[in-house]
């Protein structure tokens, strides 16, 4: 019938006729050329079904049939396109048979389908003798016009079978249509085509949309007979849709049946099936079409594929780490030596110069560095940031500087872009630099003498516009001398240098350090109603710790304290000893410590921690809220080389 993807073409009408209306259509079609293509065929019944078919077969195609009376009626039932009947309008009866009676005074009327009540009316009020009769079939039209002819009618009127009968009977025929009724079918015929087209459009859009879809899609009616589904939908249910469209869903694949959602009305979203060895989460919605529920439709997904794409969705979030969350106002601290590095690293922020952070690890250098950042003019460009302590040497280097597509066994096709080239812009932020080893500290010196970078297995270096601020809790100095570190590299490091000092030196600034943090974890846990009462259970407590773990172990101690407030709901004895069990025993100070260095106290709280943990390094680092790197360090400052050594045997 209609070819997809024709829909500017005008629509097409087939009329078909065996009588007199063959005239009324030839002289109406010319009013219709700029808006249809109108044929007619001399044929009815049976024998204009096969001509239709044979041509749509051959590929002609048409929107809408066109017919009268009972041949109207009978390609109704059977066609495979709408078919609009021509229809008598009251003004054609009344013309019609005011002709009649100006050749008789009686008159006959045949109609299909049945007599006209109104006319039975009519001609009571008027006292006119007027024979009504109706016809189904041939037969009864021809035995509707002998038996008017019986009666004494010498004028009948009726469609064209009818006026073909009577002629055949010596009466006269007055034939009932007139041009209005042909134009007006005609034009309900040109309409219907319209929508169709539109509808069709329509259908081939949404088609093409569910063709796409990787969700598997299933409509179906009221009575839960599928009426469409999608290819996906046919993978999952391994059939064809020639084989399932008509029959009812739940037959076809239980599981996935819609008849509970027909019966309510009410939708079923997210849930979880398993259907064979897939696990599927299904979406059931009614249909509902101007207010009456028409059926309903089933989305399947594939758990795997949703795990699939929330991997894709999680590595192309990927460039979010590359934001600086932190400004320099989120520095907490009232102490003399947190306010002077606060107004020296805004001073370090308005320069593109290279930044040398050293301080003991938790004292806060990342967050000194990404405040550096967003007070920069670079704020708005991305802040990268690389432990150089966490990465083995060789895939360090492919992270920091990239690759080319072959460059070594394993590389992503394509190649991939270094942390330097992600950087360019803005900062790159070198944590742990005095860990890095030496091989790659030649390459990185090169980057900052040149600022470019030349990929691994490339011949073509990449210019790069990066600031970078490098960070470490080494004494660079030493390293220098034991040969450690570069000293080339060490002074191109060092250019503005911002030491932070442990929280065992700043005293003061462990209360509202530790407040900020139990507010922030309280939120957290929606326990912030207790902040008051446990901060005068802790604060007192933590003022007197030394803190080796500086402020990466206050912020541990304070998250479990603010686990243990929100399990219990209220601050009772029991908490108040539980929170004092969190906290670190006090341990007397000793001397001062060099930069960098930990101090007695300090070591004396690892190794009993170390004892506590029965050796368990890890657990040691994890309770002291330290890494294991740096436990290692601690330990074993003051011989690097047996530190060096320690660290090829355990890994970093």
């Amino acid at each position: 019938m209609r070819t997809p993807g024709r829909a500017d073409r005008k629509p097409k009408i087939w009329a078909f006729s065996l009588s007199k209306l063959n005239e009324l259509l030839e002289a109406v079609i010319p009013q219709l050329e700029p808006v249809a293509e109108v044929r007619v065929f001399h044929l009815g019944f049976e024998e204009a079904l096969d001509a239709a078919r044979a041509l749509i077969k051959g590929g002609d195609e048409v929107d809408v049939f066109v017919s009268a009376g009972s041949n109207g009626a009978y390609l109704k039932a059977r066609a495979p396109v709408p078919v609009v009947v021509v229809a008598p309008t009251g003004f054609d009866m009344l013309a019609a048979l005011s002709r009649a009676r100006k050749l008789s005074g009686r008159v006959g009327l045949v109609t299909y389908g049945a007599v006209t009540p109104e006319l039975e009316q009519f001609k009571d009020l008027y006292d006119l003798e007027i024979a009504q009769r109706a016809y189904v079939t041939a037969q009864d039209a021809r035995a509707a016009v002998r038996a008017l002819r019986a009666a004494g009618v010498e004028v009948v009127v009726g469609p064209g079978l009818v006026c073909d009968l009577a002629e055949e009977a010596g009466l006269r025929g007055v034939f009932l249509y007139s041009e209005s009724s042909v134009r007006e079918a005609l034009a309900r015929a040109v309409e219907i085509a319209r929508v169709a087209r539109v509808e069709e459009a329509r259908r081939e859009r949404i088609d093409t949309i569910l063709h796409h879809l990787r969700d598997g899609v299933v409509a179906v009616d009221a009575e839960e007979r599928v009426e469409s589904l999608n290819p996906a939908m046919e993978r999952l249910l391994g059939v064809s849709a020639a084989k399932v469209v008509g029959a009812r869903l739940s037959s076809v694949a239980p599981a996935l049946g819609l008849a509970r959602v027909l019966e309510s009305g009410v939708p079923e979203l997210e849930g979880i099936q398993t259907v064979g060895k897939r696990t599927l989460v299904t979406n059931r919605i009614p249909f509902v079409e101007q207010g009456t529920q028409t059926g309903a439709v089933l989305t399947c997904q594939d758990a795997s594929e949703i795990a699939r794409v929330d991997r894709s969705l999680r590595s192309h979030e990927r460039p979010r780490r590359f934001v600086a969350r932190h400004e320099l106002a989120d520095v907490i601290g009232v102490s003399p030596a947190v306010r002077r590095a606060r107004a020296l690293a805004a001073t370090y922020a308005r320069t593109d110069a290279t930044v040398l952070v050293t301080g003991a690890s938790g004292t806060g250098k990342e967050l000194f560095a990404q405040g550096i950042h967003n007070a920069s003019p670079r704020h708005s460009h991305p802040f990268v940031a690389v432990n150089c302590a966490a990465f083995p040497e060789t895939l360090l280097e492919s992270e920091l500087f990239g690759y080319e597509e072959g460059a070594f066994t394993g590389s992503r096709r394509g190649g991939r872009a270094g942390l330097f080239e992600a950087a360019h812009t803005g900062t790159i932020f070198l944590d742990e630099i005095g860990d890095m080893p030496l091989p790659l500290q030649t390459r990185l010196l090169r980057v900052l003498q040149e600022r470019e970078v030349l990929r691994l297995g490339a011949n073509d270096p990449t210019p790069v516009d990066v600031r970078v601020v490098a960070a470490t809790n080494r004494d660079l100095e030493r390293c220098v001398a034991d040969g450690s570190f570069r000293a080339d590299l060490y002074y191109r490091l060092d250019i503005l240098h911002l030491h932070l000092p442990p929280l065992a030196e700043r005293p003061e600034d462990v209360g509202p350090v530790a407040g900020r943090l139990l507010e922030q974890a309280l939120r957290r846990y929606g326990a912030l109603a207790l902040r008051d009462r446990a901060a005068a259970v802790l604060l007192p407590l933590l003022a007197r710790c030394p803190w080796p773990g500086n402020v990466r172990q206050l912020e541990n101690v304070v998250e479990r304290a603010a686990v243990l407030c929100s399990s219990a709901g209220a601050l009772g004895e029991a908490l108040e000893d539980q929170l004092r069990a969190v906290v670190p025993a006090p341990l007397a100070p000793d001397a001062p410590r060099r930069r960098g260095d930990p101090d007695d106290a300090e070591r004396a709280r690892i190794e009993q921690v170390l004892r506590e943990c029965n050796g368990n390094q890890s657990e040691a680092a994890r309770r002291l809220g330290i890494g294991r790197t740096t436990l290692w360090r601690k330990r074993g400052r003051g011989a690097p080389r047996q530190l060096k050594a320690r660290r090829t045997i355990d890994g970093p």
